[in-house]
């Protein structure tokens, strides 16, 4: 299925898409950039992530006649449910934890960075209907085509290009260096490659990554500061903070640990039980 999408084709045509989307806005909505930028780059959002992934991704599983039912489908889902709830919380306490060991770390080399980075805070959109759009584009939309994009995409045919674990750390590293929080960012993708592979199924990824995402929105909104340990506003929380920090990220990791040991055999079957022939070009 994925297999066979050419990701040249995928990234030519979304960036004819985003300049058919700005010429549209400017030229026939007339909307000009500074004049609601929050609303333009929601919109903008919208498009990318929303509707050019579903149109483009509905033509190709056409072409294959089908194809989305074998990549996205309810069979056995529920059975997992505890899985997906286990990696919910172990990832989103692994996050915490690696974001406090990076700002540690770089409060040694570039303290007055980091102090800046510790004191800004993410605003939210003060207008309502703003909030919801955003709420759903990052609770929703967001995981959804980044799912189809990253552990479907990019995975799959790299995957089938290369081999299978040089395709994770490619897929992954690029993951990571588009969101924030690098470290956690490719620990996450790389667990949500490992469920995937698993399962053939992309739902159960898209599952888990549209719960992270719900619970991070939320837990910002009404618990920003819980529990306190998190809430790190200077480098000397950094330092004053570090034993319950450590603890989190190290239980972390250990349950990351035993959840890659006992599945990372799939990569080995994966790359045996290749069949797909790829073509030679780029």
């Amino acid at each position: 299925m994925f297999e066979l999408m050419k990701i040249r084709n995928f990234l030519l045509s979304g960036i004819a898409f985003l300049l058919i989307m700005i010429l549209s806005i400017v030229f026939i909505l007339g909307i000009k950039p500074t004049e609601n930028d929050s609303m333009l780059m929601i919109a903008l959002s919208y498009g990318l992530l929303g509707v050019f992934p579903f149109l483009w991704f509905l033509y190709q599983f056409k072409k294959q006649k089908g194809g989305s039912l074998n990549v996205i489908h309810t069979k056995n889902v529920i059975q997992h449910i505890p899985t997906i709830l286990m990696l919910m919380v172990t990832l989103i306490a692994f996050s915490l934890g690696a974001s406090w060991l990076t700002n540690y770390t770089l409060s040694f080399v570039i303290p007055d960075y980091v102090d800046k980075i510790l004191q800004e805070d993410v605003p939210f959109p003060s207008n309502n209907i703003q909030f919801i759009l955003l709420a759903i584009n990052i609770c929703v939309v967001g995981p959804i085509a980044e799912e189809f994009i990253f552990r479907g995409l990019l995975l799959k045919r790299l995957g089938a290009k290369l081999n299978i674990v040089a395709s994770i750390v490619i897929t992954n590293l690029i993951f990571g260096i588009f969101h924030a929080d690098i470290m956690g960012s490719f620990v996450f993708g790389f667990m949500m490659s490992l469920l995937y592979l698993k399962s053939e199924n992309l739902l159960l990824p898209i599952t888990l990554h549209l719960l992270n995402n719900t619970v991070i929105l939320v837990l910002s909104i009404y618990f920003p500061n819980s529990p306190d340990f998190i809430n790190l506003t200077n480098i000397a929380d950094l330092h004053n903070k570090m034993i319950p920090n450590i603890i989190l990220l190290f239980t972390s990791i250990s349950v990351i640990t035993i959840y890659i040991k006992r599945n990372i055999s799939v990569l080995s079957k994966y790359n045996l039980s290749r069949k797909v022939k790829i073509p030679v070009e780029t």
